[in-house]
């Protein structure tokens, strides 16, 4: 009996003491998580030096300093000047370069670490995070180019990224940095005592130092793993507004989180890894054990646990798993490759480490059998792969045309079933004049509208009037236009533009080295004039359309074109961008087709030219015999005038020429053409005393009030008169 108590007595201390050595290793890895975020936002957040640094690093993402210039450019363009958003373009080129200035990065870290201070310091008054200096910076830049569009930017703007003050967050994050400042010290110390009392408490070193070493590895990996998580939920929540897109503020976003924490996640990874390394090697030097420790842990894995609380850990843990990746799978992939590789590397540590015990401790038939599981895993793995490649390539063959055909179209002509009725001079179409010509494509120095042909076309814009030119890209991406392969006389393109733009042009083109540059092939860009003031390829525009038309088998779209290329080259470039077969030959002595006829027959793209129309390409449609429009040259409403411009009495569609017929372009100039009442009363005017309905309206600036509403407007009226006929 008595000796029956001792082994008992002797076995309670060493279970007690293998308890409290896992309890302490618990602890440990609580405070190493802990410790490892605390000790972070100390030393690289809370610390003004370290926040200065992480911000000037965010400034080096591209992403962010594209949001950035943005938002400087809008807040000017706002707060100055109208007529400083048509110049948006070349206030970009000159922003984008400024940002890049050591000037404008040593403004950026003042304000971080003005914001630093605010948040993280007491007695510091409220302070607006803007870069009034960079104005300065800015302003100077622009004189060199365009120096009246610099006396525009008002003086003592003030462009505020964000705003802090003590009467917000601001309050709050004082409470949590001084909190910070000192736990950022003792959460580590703690960790240390608690994993060197785990190692000390456990009746086996080894064990203990096992046990240490993966409380370690499981801190960083959790910690990693919520930063994976954090990182995806943050962006994926971010949006854009005004003219901020969500790709560009998911961009940005992305960008400011890795700036700040990737370096931590760094730390998480080397916690990760480090205790792996160790706890690999206790676990393959275990005397006692010769069951291979990574058999051990997939052993426990897939093993169901005797105890109620192990299965309710990993149902809970399966559910979770389970919702991530039903949830979100691209998370879950770099969660599950984040797991993989610390069983990677669990499993190289042991498998080295396995290797200075002496040869008859580690039995050769274990060997074989895990030489046999990775060559089963490896094929596993590579018949996963080619499924998936196969999968990719069948799920992404096939041509547009295919792809189109199985769609389902939904039901109307640009947007009402009704409308599909109305022949093509009876429906009315929101048109842009130089639709290329847009605020938001970089690289333009005058433009005519605000968006691209891509947001013009989700706007409902469907009337788009272009000018192909023959132009040359540098290096640069910058484009001259190839006046030589217009076969045109530079003189008359000059005599189109006021001196001082066309010098400016010049100025440009030489300062971007383009004067005299021989650059690539002549390629046929949409340009206003000049292509060094502004040029996009057809092509890639055309491509636009063709992939709107796709998505959207209901829309019927018409471009009017002023060419500078030849016919034959225009059909090439239609060709290359896909569009060939949407577009629709119409015979000037027919009826015009119904807007439901050409859906029908997926020929939804008219294509009207000023000049040229040879009949060399059938669907090339001489726009003046279909066509005939308003005089051009207003530049106040009173202005605008119902006469016969071109075309003739006989053309069946009217277009009115409806923005003011000012260069460059302004968009203040055009506030009083753009309400709905000055277009609805010119269409209804211009019907009168022509004696025929407006078809088309094109306008420069279309966002400026109500274009896309009043067509809209029109064209229900189109419709009840057209069932007025029917039923007289």
């Amino acid at each position: 009996m008595e000796a029956g108590s001792d082994q008992a007595a002797s076995r309670w201390p060493i279970r007690g003491r293998s308890t409290a050595s896992i309890v302490l290793a618990v602890l440990g890895g609580v405070f190493v998580l802990l410790g490892a975020i605390l000790l972070y936002a100390r030393a690289e957040i809370i610390d003004q030096q370290g926040f200065a640094d992480h911000a000037a690093e965010a400034l080096a993402d591209d992403e962010v300093r594209e949001v950035v210039a943005t938002e400087i450019v809008v807040q000017l363009a706002e707060r100055g000047s109208a007529d400083l958003v048509a110049a948006r373009p070349l206030l970009e080129s000159v922003v984008d370069t400024v940002v890049d200035t050591r000037q404008f990065r040593e403004v950026f870290r003042t304000a971080a670490e003005e914001a630093n201070r605010l948040l993280f310091v007491r007695d510091k008054r409220n302070v607006a995070v803007d870069l009034a200096d960079s104005i300065e910076i800015v302003r100077f830049a622009l004189q060199s180019v365009q120096p009246k569009l610099a006396d525009q930017i008002p003086e003592g703007v003030d462009v505020e990224l964000a705003k802090l003050g003590r009467q917000d967050f601001a309050k709050q994050s004082l409470v949590v940095a001084d909190e910070i400042r000192l736990l950022g010290i003792v959460a580590p110390l703690l960790a240390v005592l608690a994993l060197i009392a785990s190692v000390v408490a456990s009746p086996d070193r080894r064990a203990g130092v096992l046990r240490a070493a993966l409380a370690i590895a499981v801190a960083g990996t959790v910690l990693a793993i919520a930063l994976i998580v954090l990182r995806a939920r943050v962006v994926a929540g971010s949006r854009g507004e005004d003219e901020l897109t969500d790709e560009q503020v998911q961009g940005a976003v992305g960008g400011i989180i890795d700036a700040f924490l990737g370096d931590l996640l760094g730390w998480a990874l080397l916690l990760a890894l480090g205790g792996l390394v160790v706890a690999g090697a206790a676990a393959a030097l275990d005397p006692e054990r010769t069951e291979d420790p990574v058999m051990r842990v997939r052993r426990r894995l897939t093993e169901r646990p005797r105890t109620t609380a192990g299965r309710v850990l990993r149902g809970v843990a399966a559910i979770a798993a389970g919702f991530l990746l039903a949830l979100d799978a691209d998370q879950a992939v770099a969660i599950i490759g984040l797991l993989a590789g610390a069983y990677l590397v669990y499993f190289g540590a042991g498998e080295l480490l396995l290797l200075l015990q002496p040869p008859e401790t580690v039995p050769g038939e274990g060997r074989v059998r895990r030489k046999r599981e990775l060559a089963r895993a490896g094929l596993i793995a590579g018949a996963v792969v080619v499924a998936a490649a196969v999968a990719v390539i069948a799920f992404t063959s096939g041509d547009a045309g295919e792809r189109r055909a199985a769609a389902s179209p939904p039901g109307g002509c640009n947007g009402s079933v009704a409308a599909c009725d109305l022949r093509l001079n009876e429906a009315v179409f929101a048109g842009t004049h130089n639709s290329f010509s847009a605020a938001d494509s970089p690289g333009w120095f005058i433009s005519n509208q605000r968006h691209t042909i891509e947001r013009q076309l989700e706007d409902g814009i469907r009337l788009f009037l272009i000018d192909p030119h023959w132009g040359v890209a540098g290096a640069q991406g910058r484009v001259r236009t190839d006046f030589e392969a217009e076969q045109r006389d530079r003189n008359r393109v000059a005599s189109s533009l006021p001196p001082k733009i066309l010098a400016a042009a010049e100025r440009l083109a030489g300062s971007l080295g383009l004067r005299g540059q021989g650059g690539g092939e002549a390629e046929v860009f949409l340009c206003h004039s000049v292509c060094e003031l502004g040029a996009v390829r057809m092509v890639d525009e055309l491509e636009v359309i063709r992939d709107f038309l796709d998505a959207n088998p209901g829309e019927v779209v018409i471009l009017f074109i002023e060419p500078y290329v030849e016919p034959a080259e225009i059909e090439s470039v239609f060709e290359e961008a896909g569009l060939i077969d949407q577009v629709a030959t119409i015979e000037r002595g027919a009826p015009l087709p119904t807007l439901g006829e050409l859906v029908r027959d997926d020929r939804r793209v008219i294509v009207f030219t000023e000049r040229d129309a040879d009949g060399s390409v059938p669907w090339y449609l001489d726009g003046f015999s279909f066509v005939q429009d308003t005089p051009l040259g207003a530049t106040e409403p009173d202005e605008l005038s119902c006469d016969l411009n071109r075309g003739d009495r006989g053309s069946p569609m009217l277009m009115l020429n409806h923005w003011a017929d000012v260069f460059p372009p302004r968009r203040g100039a055009n506030v009083d053409f753009q309400t709905r009442k000055e277009i609805l009363d010119r269409a209804r005017r211009c019907a009168r005393e022509r004696g025929l309905p407006v078809s088309l309206i094109a306008v420069d600036h279309y966002d400026l009030a109500d274009l896309v509403d009043s067509v809209e407007q029109l064209n229900r009226e189109r419709i009840k008169a057209a069932r007025r006929r029917t039923t007289e």
